[in-house]
């Protein structure tokens, strides 16, 4: 890891934006206080068919693939110089045969082992991570973990696993205790091609370059929103000077990379369109038990939209509207916009998604590496590709010195490529 000791670019994003995360409260409170006002003045049926009316105008999520007019499904590659797999929120594998997904990335990896590399986006046990050797669930998420390095070994790979919020003790207290027990259970495996990245529970970045033509940017985005024990950097006494020094570190090592191409990879989205964006479709509103479990199909209409809204206006820092996620991924692209960086990709939301933020900056959510997940999503102006089958995505670096990204979704237990274009 590499940072730097001056205070100025973290400082200055926090300073300059301290009333509009103020403001960004005081609207939250506006709206809760608004919804509760509402209730209060109106008899409970009323209110009842204000849920029932929001629940109607929902939205429907995308049924089938999605590809932006302008763009073809399909672009011709030649020479291969180097491949990352991206593969997100894989953390709960099935039991009784192998993933799909997780074949199909095994065949694909092992071609060319020596110039691939795979990514773990995040979310790698579900649901709370690695428990204590002693928990009754040990022997199951050491499972769930093996399945996924056992990719890397048997494929003969470099693999990389960052870590998401579930990987934290799903935000909580043994969060930090968590983390270090899946780092360690990685380390005793004693391969040195897979690691877990950044190390310790620190935030980053950790910096893995490729040759000289590829750098890999790893960072923790959970640390920025747990609020719970978690370290800060040498010598720091609190959360906010290690998060100026981490925006000091990023943009140094930004700085620093020279001719490489750049892909920064987080657990957390900078921008998505599905559920953690703040989309819900309809079957969000009326069948909202089925976040407890897929099998809860009970229809509360009206009163099930309670969820979907809270979630809109910002109760979870898990979605954009949270205001600790707010905060970090400003600070985060606030950074990555002064340089001429290629990607960012993440997991977190349960779905593939390619989005444009401008000329050669591109946002790459792979979050649908099992068949457990089934989230809405929706399209917006920049969105370039979307897909909700399961699947995951390649950044092939080429011998031309462009870069062709690949979107691979499984389909009747085939591999098929569902989009692909030229970054850069």
């Amino acid at each position: 890891m590499v940072h730097y000791n001056t205070f100025s670019i973290g400082a200055n994003f926090i300073s300059q934006n301290k009333k509009y995360f103020l403001r960004q409260n005081s609207t939250r409170h506006f709206i809760r206080t608004l919804i509760l006002s509402f209730y209060r003045q109106f008899d409970k049926n009323t209110f009842v068919l204000f849920l029932i009316s929001i629940s109607l105008f929902a939205g429907c999520s995308i049924q089938s693939n999605y590809v932006k007019e302008s763009y073809g499904v399909s672009v011709p590659t030649d020479s291969i110089k180097q491949t990352i797999y991206l593969i997100g929120d894989a953390g709960e594998p099935l039991v009784e045969k192998k993933e799909p997904v997780f074949r199909l990335l095994n065949n694909s990896a092992s071609v060319s082992p020596a110039n691939s590399t795979i990514i773990f986006l995040g979310d790698n046990i579900y649901p709370s991570g690695l428990p204590d050797s002693g928990h009754s669930d040990r022997e199951e998420m050491e499972r769930r973990l093996n399945e996924q390095i056992n990719i890397g070994v048997e494929s003969r790979t470099r693999t990389i696993f960052i870590p998401g919020n579930h990987d934290w003790d799903y935000k909580g207290r043994d969060g930090l205790a968590a983390i270090k027990r899946q780092e360690e259970f990685i380390t005793q495996k004693n391969n040195s091609h897979i690691s877990m990245l950044p190390k310790s529970g620190l935030p980053g970045p950790s910096v893995v370059d490729i040759d000289d033509e590829v750098r890999i940017i790893a960072i923790d985005t959970e640390w920025w929103l747990h609020k719970y024990q978690k370290p800060f950097y040498q010598n720091d006494s609190n959360e906010v000077q290690t998060q100026h020094r981490f925006l000091d570190s990023l943009s140094g090592i930004l700085a620093g990379s020279q001719q490489r191409k750049i892909i920064v990879v987080g657990h957390h989205p900078l921008r998505t369109f599905g559920e953690h964006g703040g989309f819900f479709d309809w079957k969000d509103h009326l069948f909202p038990l089925r976040k407890l479990s897929n099998w809860l199909w009970i229809p509360l209409p009206g009163i099930g939209s309670l969820y979907p809204i809270s979630r809109i206006f910002g109760i979870s820092d898990q979605d954009m509207s949270g205001r600790k996620n707010t905060l970090m991924r400003n600070a985060i692209d606030s950074v990555l916009s002064l340089y001429p960086v290629v990607v960012y990709a993440s997991g977190h939301e349960h779905v593939l998604q390619v989005i444009e933020k401008e000329s050669h900056h591109y946002y790459l959510v792979s979050g649908n590496g099992i068949q457990l997940h089934d989230e809405a999503l929706t399209v917006a102006a920049s969105t370039i590709a979307a897909s909700r089958n399961k699947g995951f995505m390649r950044l092939d670096f080429l011998k031309s010195g462009k870069i062709r990204l690949g979107v691979v979704v499984a389909e009747d237990n085939e591999g098929v490529e569902i989009f692909s274009m030229i970054l850069k």
